[in-house]
């Protein structure tokens, strides 16, 4: 069992007490190591050593002692330490460059270690099968959408975007069996996905959801659920990172069906060909 991972499933379930617990272990793990369950709730910043208890508690752990050994043996095997660092107003450029570029590098690493490999095969088939892909997706999830929507046309994949609602269900109510829908959204609560998935199921086209939250509406009815692993910081928002995350596993899926399907690199090569004619 990873403690800091299971700590970072967690984090959205967690009380303020217990997200103040949270952030001490991620942030300072060894420190944790050296301390007694006193000294933990002092440095943490709460009132009570019963707070301990909850926090270790709602991790699946039955004692403080469990939960310190199994830190100790986490630590012990990590070829590299790259902890998650709130941004302080007396940071620096390099340090916060540092600061954000190792989170983003955690957050890769720890989603890749949750990761539902069946999942990622299911998807990279759903996508291989698919007549069309329409892919959706708002704000920051329409970034993402767009990338792969891009990414995967020039596989010969016949693929739709769009960020505007009307012109989702536009292309949705136009939709066959035969094709699937990609629904992108950190949360998994955006009213217009989480509708727009449902009509897809219950049109009988498969749907693929990329989230951060495991529990959300969309994962609960999406046919293949794949989940970024990310944590929220004072300024820098979880979404921040799931963005560069929810990128590596449609880079993911693009390479694995770039290598099931021998046409797709021929059509890449295609693409290439013809982007090239429009450059110097």
């Amino acid at each position: 069992m990873s403690v800091l991972q299971a700590i970072r499933e967690n984090y959205r379930t967690f009380t303020k007490a217990e997200r103040k617990i949270a952030d001490t272990v991620l942030q300072n793990p060894r420190t944790v190591l050296e301390c007694s369950i006193s000294d933990l709730s002092q440095i943490s910043g709460v009132k009570s050593e019963a707070s301990i208890v909850k926090f270790y508690r709602k991790i699946g752990l039955t004692s403080f002692q469990q939960f310190k050994v199994l830190l100790a043996q986490e630590l012990s095997q990590a070829p590299l330490e790259i902890v998650y660092e709130d941004i302080s107003e007396g940071d620096d450029t390099k340090t916060i460059a540092q600061k954000i570029f190792k989170a983003t590098v955690r957050a890769i690493l720890d989603t890749l270690d949750t990761v539902d490999v069946a999942g990622l095969e299911k998807a990279a088939d759903l996508f291989l099968k698919a007549k069309r892909i329409l892919f959706f997706g708002f704000a920051a999830s329409a970034a993402v959408a767009f990338d792969a929507f891009h990414k995967f046309t020039r596989l010969g994949k016949h693929c739709l975007f769009s960020n505007d609602e009307h012109i989702m269900v536009t292309l949705l109510a136009n939709a066959s069996k035969d094709d699937l829908v990609v629904a992108i959204s950190h949360m998994g609560e955006t009213k217009s996905i989480v509708a727009l998935s449902k009509k897809a199921i219950e049109m009988g086209i498969p749907v693929v959801a990329i989230t951060g939250n495991s529990k959300s509406s969309l994962a609960k009815l999406a046919t293949v659920v794949l989940v970024t692993n990310t944590k929220e910081t004072k300024i820098r928002t979880d979404a921040m990172t799931s963005r560069i995350v929810q990128l590596v596993i449609l880079d993911t899926i693009y390479t694995l069906l770039a290598v099931k399907d021998p046409q797709a690199i021929e059509n890449l090569k295609k693409s290439r060909l013809a982007i090239s004619e429009l450059k110097y």
